[in-house]
């Protein structure tokens, strides 16, 4: 049962989007004890308003077309604001009547889902080089003349792997440091998007909000 599969969240919805079961890896994701302390309750008490708003037009889309939507890749924070990437799926409820009743959905931490059936041991390598950079852009041109590859070959492979090209992927690192930066200093936005390789603050705030749902200066005005 999905309920039962190590690492993956499970939860249902009601048609106006109530919680209305979540196995033990949802609710504990939250820093919650119990299914009861969350039963009842929407995206907009258990997440950030930003965050919400997100869940929430998914979810209104999924119940209002009929139809799933599978693979998508999500920032999720806990209640100490940590960022973590997710995939979600998400898929419709119907009653007899083909009538949509509610949401169901899947939740499981991108960095612990397999590198597909047939691994490729050398893209596996490229993501651990994009996550332990120390600089601010890596150069993707760089990472697959290394490996012996074309810029072309790189960006199938590891789209192939990970569903994302290692630009995204690059970017979303990147963006997870940078929430580390802003609740653990008083640095300033410039220097902080500047280190991490965006060419100034509002490209740093540009990319932020849209992977985060926020500003820099919000996320560092609720977390820090």
């Amino acid at each position: 049962m999905l309920g039962e599969i190590k690492g993956v969240s499970f939860f249902v919805k009601d048609k106006d989007f109530r919680l209305i079961f979540a196995n033990p890896f949802f609710y504990r994701r939250l820093g919650l004890k119990s299914q009861k302390e969350l039963l009842g309750k929407d995206d907009f008490q258990l997440f950030p308003e930003p965050l919400a708003k997100k869940f929430r037009k998914d979810d209104k889309t999924v119940l209002r077309e009929k139809k799933p939507k599978l693979g998508l890749v999500e920032l999720f924070l806990n209640q100490q604001g940590t960022p973590a990437w997710y995939i979600t799926n998400k898929f419709p409820i119907f009653d007899r009547q083909k009538k949509g009743i509610g949401i169901m959905g899947t939740v499981q931490k991108y960095e612990k889902i397999p590198v597909n059936q047939a691994r490729d041991r050398e893209m596996e390598m490229v993501i651990e080089e994009l996550q332990e950079s120390n600089e601010g852009t890596p150069s993707i041109a760089m990472i697959a003349d290394k490996h012996g590859i074309s810029h072309r070959q790189l960006n199938r492979r590891f789209k192939e792997v990970t569903g994302l090209t290692p630009q995204q992927f690059s970017v979303q690192i990147r963006i997870e440091k940078a929430c580390k930066s802003l609740k653990e200093s008083n640095r300033s936005l410039t220097d902080i998007g500047y280190e991490l390789g965006f060419c100034d603050q509002s490209a740093f705030t540009a990319q932020f909000r849209k992977r985060m749902s926020m500003t820099p200066r919000q996320y560092r005005k609720q977390y820090s």
